[in-house]
């Protein structure tokens, strides 16, 4: 069951609200509300915003913004408490700085702690003033709703200014040769994050995770060294930084469908192959 409360007035232009989902089971629903824009804060719990082209999981501390016209739902697996409001942007605020969008009308961006109890407190200001009506609410509900916007736009600028430092390193990194002391550890290390928030990150950006980017670019690179090579397999395997030629057979298959061997005999047939180097 799902507990929402809201202000019985809400203005065209204003609607706030606190969703809490106590059921157990988790709960979907469908959003009536897509001809404002919409501004949500991730309390308690995680749950997904579904979009015509594709799902956003959200958790705790992430702020949410969707533009007009996008339909969406909610889907989460269990209790969820969400800070919500459905208003008019205005002027000086169009185009939002740095919060570019992660699917086509909707921006995301995970506030760190302190930003987000700064948050969570701005909005349930807002949603109080909008609840009571007290003169001059409004105005002040906006700057206050306005402020959390800003800091959500100026969290992903400081993201996506990061991302421009430690994701080339992390590549590189990456597809360095395999040393005694490479290890998923050290890279996140050496990028300034927890292993689990570089996972997360990197997957974000890249599509991949790390070991799956790392191992894409081997079995490129293993391709191109049996095309154009006479290099032997074993070779071959040391060169792309698997020192198990087994392992590399296996792994190789699974990426082109053949052997190492297969794959090489399979292309040159019938022609010269190029000399050993």
């Amino acid at each position: 069951m799902a507990i929402v409360t809201m202000s019985p007035f809400g203005d065209a232009d204003f609607l706030s609200g606190r969703t809490n989902v106590v059921d157990p089971c988790g709960q979907e629903w469908q959003s009536h509300w897509i001809d404002n824009w919409s501004l949500l804060l991730i309390l308690e719990g995680k749950g997904e915003i579904e979009l015509e082209t594709g799902c956003l999981p959200v958790v705790k501390q992430d702020l949410v913004l969707i533009a007009p016209g996008y339909p969406h739902k909610f889907r989460c697996p269990g209790p969820w408490v969400l800070l919500w409001v459905h208003f008019l942007m205005r002027p000086h605020l169009c185009p939002l700085p740095g919060w570019m969008e992660c699917q086509p009308g909707a921006r995301c961006c995970n506030l760190p702690k302190r930003e987000f109890l700064r948050a969570r407190s701005a909005l349930q200001e807002a949603c109080l003033l909008d609840l009571r009506r007290a003169p001059n609410w409004y105005l002040l509900a906006y700057c206050l709703l306005e402020s959390v916007v800003l800091r959500g736009c100026r969290v992903a600028a400081e993201n996506t200014s990061n991302e421009n430092v430690w994701l080339p390193l992390a590549q590189q990194m990456l597809l360095e040769p395999v040393t005694n002391d490479f290890s998923m550890d050290r890279i996140a290390a050496g990028c300034g994050m927890s292993r689990t928030k570089f996972y997360t990150a990197f997957k974000r950006l890249c599509g991949l995770s790390p070991r799956a980017y790392r191992e894409l670019h081997q079995m490129r690179r293993a391709q191109l060294l049996l095309e154009n090579t006479a290099l032997p397999v074993a070779e071959i395997a040391c060169q792309v930084g698997i020192a198990n030629p087994f392992y590399f057979t296996g792994r190789f298959r699974k990426f082109s469908g053949s052997a190492p061997s297969e794959y090489r005999s399979r292309l040159w047939k019938g022609k010269k192959q190029p000399p050993s180097r």
